[in-house]
């Protein structure tokens, strides 16, 4: 066997985190070899092709490669003598001299992501050791939510079967390939007033409905969306909190009206004929974002109106100290990184670090905590929301964020 062919299956046990600290010596031993680099490259780049979390295009893939390359070689140093210690898995927290090394494969074999800091030369290549620590991994959010029908009976819709969960008059509520579709069935139970229905999802949970009148929504974790068993009259109104993304069913007759509150409890709506949009309404974030993507939305609050057109998002302040500030529209607006939640990832521009823990709280159920001061650079990335959260907390480690594990809190130091 060539010794290439050999390199090939140690650099695939490195991955698997099967190495001996003597392999991994010999490893990096070997790659220190500058006529060896063609064939560390050509190894970071299969690993990456073989990645189906992210479509990564080759313009953008080049600079990653590069990056993660000047990384590993950087960690490599030949006076450098590991310790004889067994190799934990890297969420473990059992870090030794070759870790920056180690934690750039990782990085490359689950590929999802790369900060950039926008306010710094280059890369640092340098790691800290975060002390050891074990830590059970916590896994990504999962689809699921509650339902609670009118009566105040509650179905957990993920361990729910498929097929009828509820009859309420001519309506049948429905799970079909774990969503849930309202149909209706006749038109004797429709003489009646409808009742309202409420699906709420958890922190680490998301979940799509299908209302009676064949509108499509989907909810982000924490977020909840109140509506009829059927629409009635000459409007479709819901309610929701949280984030929320529609594709409304036209109907021209009957406009689609979405009702929210901000924290300081002054009532937004926002009213479509047909159209897709996505409602950012947590209290938590500095303010309540419509985004569109197709069609045409006004968004109301109080005596003020503003229309807006795809691609465009209007914004209502959530802080008490712009408390009766109007309604402010943005334009050109990254419509993939609005969306990117539904598609199954963060995408970060120009992100600072509270706005990235605040997405990962919600979807890992974790509690975020920073202690001192606060880091002032942004970061600009994308990561499939299916990562365990040790690979992302790994990732954030890679741009020298000091992260913390204590249970089910993070904790972010300077």
């Amino acid at each position: 066997m060539k010794k290439s062919e050999d390199i090939k299956k140690l650099f695939q046990r490195f991955l698997d985190n099967k190495c001996t600290p003597g392999e991994v010596r010999a490893l990096l031993q070997y790659f220190d070899a500058g006529e060896n680099e063609a064939l560390l490259r050509e190894l970071i780049r299969k690993q990456s092709e073989d990645i189906n979390a992210v479509s990564i295009s080759s313009e953008s893939l080049e600079p990653l490669l590069d990056a993660a390359y000047s990384k590993i070689r950087s960690s490599i140093a030949p006076d450098a003598e590991p310790a004889e210690t067994h190799i934990q898995p890297l969420y473990h927290r059992l870090w030794f001299r070759i870790s920056a090394a180690a934690a750039v494969v990782l990085f490359i074999s689950v590929a999802t992501f790369y900060f950039l800091r926008q306010e710094s030369d280059g890369i640092t290549a340098q790691m800290q050791n975060p002390a050891t620590q074990e830590i059970e991994d916590i896994p990504p959010g999962i689809n699921s939510a509650m339902l609670t029908l009118d009566n105040g009976t509650t179905i957990m819709l993920d361990s729910a079967a498929d097929g009828a969960l509820a009859q309420i008059g001519g309506i049948k509520a429905q799970k079909i390939n774990g969503q849930i579709v309202y149909n209706i069935t006749g038109n004797g139970g429709l003489q009646a007033e409808p009742v309202y229905n409420t699906i709420a999802t958890a922190r680490a949970n998301q979940y799509m409905v299908v209302l009676a009148d064949g509108s499509k929504v989907w909810l982000n974790a924490a977020s909840s969306i109140r509506f009829p068993s059927y629409f009635k009259g000459n409007e479709r109104k819901v309610e929701i909190t949280g984030e929320v993304y529609f594709e409304v069913a036209k109907d021209a007759a009957r406009p689609f009206r979405v009702e929210f509150n901000n924290p300081l409890g002054e009532k937004g709506e926002i009213e479509v004929i047909g159209t897709h949009f996505n409602v950012n309404a947590y209290p938590d974030e500095g303010d309540i974002k419509t985004t569109l993507l197709e069609g045409s939305v006004r968004v109301s609050k109080g005596n003020e109106s503003v229309l807006i057109a795809p691609g465009e998002q209007a914004n209502i302040s959530n802080s008490p100290a712009l408390e009766g500030k109007g309604i402010t529209k943005r334009k050109d607006v990254a419509l993939s990184q609005v969306m990117a939640w539904k598609d199954g990832f963060f995408v970060f521009n120009n992100s600072d670090i509270q706005a990235i823990m605040k997405q990962v709280a919600r979807w890992y159920d974790v509690d975020v905590v920073f202690e001192g001061k606060i880091l002032a650079e942004r970061f600009t990335g994308k990561v499939s929301r299916n990562v365990s959260l040790s690979n992302f907390l790994t990732m954030l480690e890679l741009s020298d964020v000091h992260v913390k594990m204590e249970g089910r809190k993070i904790i972010i130091t300077p």
